[in-house]
């Protein structure tokens, strides 16, 4: 009897971190990941780890941070299988770009703030996506990043100036 009502009480969980998460989960991964099928593959390898440890997840006030870890984890080991995989990157990161649609062709603003998100280093990447996109504070991307809260406020920083100087520099 135990088993059963501990494993409703996890499909209740679960159930809720999907409805609340899947759609943040799914554009974190997604601008790192470049395009839909690679992010929603990623995305469900994310919630099926999840799921797999969802036991692990001790206190609800930290399931953001919880998942957003698992998500970067996650994204970070297809970007790598990826890395692997390739024999060549592409030569002009605008035709990469253009060809997502969340990304608006005619706004040339959006276009150079997309490139200038390419010149950030993968850590900077995370961060300023969990912080700007995710609206999350530095404490929950310090445990989401198993980091400290200094590092991530740096880090943030860091990504804005980079940003900035590209932006007003190109």
């Amino acid at each position: 009897m135990f088993n059963f009502l501990k494993s409703r009480r996890n499909e209740d969980r679960f159930s809720r971190l999907v409805d609340q998460f899947q759609e943040p989960v799914y554009w974190f991964v997604r601008r790192r990941v470049g395009n839909h099928d690679d992010a929603a593959d990623v995305t469900q390898e994310v919630f099926i780890r999840a799921f797999k440890s969802l036991d692990s997840l001790r206190d609800e006030q930290s399931a953001k941070s919880w998942l957003f870890r698992i998500a970067v984890n996650e994204t970070n080991r297809f970007l790598t299988d990826r890395h692997r995989a390739m024999t060549s990157l592409p030569d002009d990161l605008e035709s990469q770009l253009v060809e997502e649609e969340y990304v608006d062709l005619e706004n040339e603003a959006g276009l150079k703030f997309q490139k200038a998100l390419e010149t950030l280093t993968p850590r900077q990447r995370e961060v300023f996506d969990l912080r700007y996109y995710q609206e999350m504070t530095y404490d929950e991307i310090a445990e989401a990043l198993d980091a400290n809260v200094t590092t991530m406020k740096t880090t943030f920083f860091a990504a804005k100036q980079k940003i900035t100087d590209y932006i007003l520099n190109n």
